[in-house]
């Protein structure tokens, strides 16, 4: 009788311990709102916790990284539609018959120009190629052109252009370098200046046939600078879309993770409070049940 009394006790025990074990977990899953406090309490679902965890970090970085690509690439566009306005400005100054003010316009096109050619983005330059610290285009004015010893002396981007995250898992050339935008057209300033300087200069009145000559062949030649700018706008345009497209994609994907680590991880509110409830009422009715078999299996000892 004693030793079934005892184990009746331990039983009890047992109960109690199981009871308030529940309570606390279920206290736990109502505070916090997770189903277990760490992966060990999600069984065979951590790994699928842990892939969806890892997959939304790499979704969240290029959340950011985009973000930054799209600011630089905003900028650009600027950059180069400032540019594109400049060439046309030349264009328009070089198309006149009346040269008394055309080397002022080609000298303000020229600093309108080179002002967009380095611009800066959370400073760097962004027509510097991965060399982001040293100015561009370095000739202030188009005498320094002429001084040159050669154009391309006056050029200090690197030969490689930017990089960005278009996609996720894709890196391309997001950028332009500034040789490759201006060299064509660095070189028609030169040769204004230099024939303005000439036998045939200066420009100064009505235009000479020689003048109007040199000016038509240099408008030709204004022109393909200009659609080598459009060219880089309509590329840089597209890599915008391109980023935009990813991102929308992206932002999908990062709600479905999100939604899924959910339901892995979060309780069940109105599950968790039904089985706090229940919790409570089994602590209280193990805690009876225990003290009224331990005071029975000290009965043998009282006697």
């Amino acid at each position: 009788m004693r030793i079934s009394t005892q184990a009746a006790s331990q039983s009890a025990l047992i109960d109690l311990m199981r009871a308030q074990r529940e309570l606390y977990e279920s206290s736990q899953q109502i505070s916090t709102g997770l189903k277990a406090p760490d992966l060990k309490g999600y069984g065979n679902q951590a790994e699928t916790i842990l892939f969806a965890r890892g997959a939304l970090a790499r979704s969240d970085n290029f959340v950011e990284a985009s973000k930054r690509l799209a600011s630089r690439l905003d900028v650009q566009d600027l950059a180069l539609n400032e540019m594109s306005d400049a060439v046309q400005d030349l264009r328009l100054a070089l198309t006149t018959n009346d040269g008394t003010f055309l080397m002022n316009d080609v000298q303000a096109a020229f600093s309108r120009f080179t002002s967009a050619l380095n611009t800066k983005f959370n400073g760097s330059f962004i027509f510097g190629g991965t060399r982001t610290d040293a100015v561009p285009f370095t000739a202030n004015t188009i005498a320094d052109v002429q001084g040159a010893a050669n154009i391309a002396d006056l050029f200090q981007n690197s030969s490689k252009a930017q990089t960005g995250r278009i996609e996720e898992n894709t890196l391309v050339e997001t950028g332009f370098l500034a040789s490759d935008l201006a060299a064509d057209l660095m070189g028609i300033f030169e040769r204004i200046a230099d024939f303005n300087a000439g036998p045939d200069g200066p420009f100064d009145g009505t235009v000479t046939e020689a003048q109007q000559n040199f000016l038509s062949t240099e408008i030709a030649n204004v022109i393909a600078a200009f659609e080598n700018i459009s060219t880089a706008l309509g590329k840089n345009g597209s890599m915008q879309s391109r980023l935009e497209t990813a991102q929308a994609s992206n932002a999908q994907r990062s709600d479905y993770l999100k939604s899924m680590i959910a339901g892995l991880e979060e309780a069940d509110m109105a599950v968790a409070a039904t089985r706090l409830a229940q919790a409570q009422a089994a602590v209280q009715v193990s805690a009876l049940v225990f003290s009224d078999m331990s005071q029975v299996s000290l009965l043998p000892f009282l006697r």
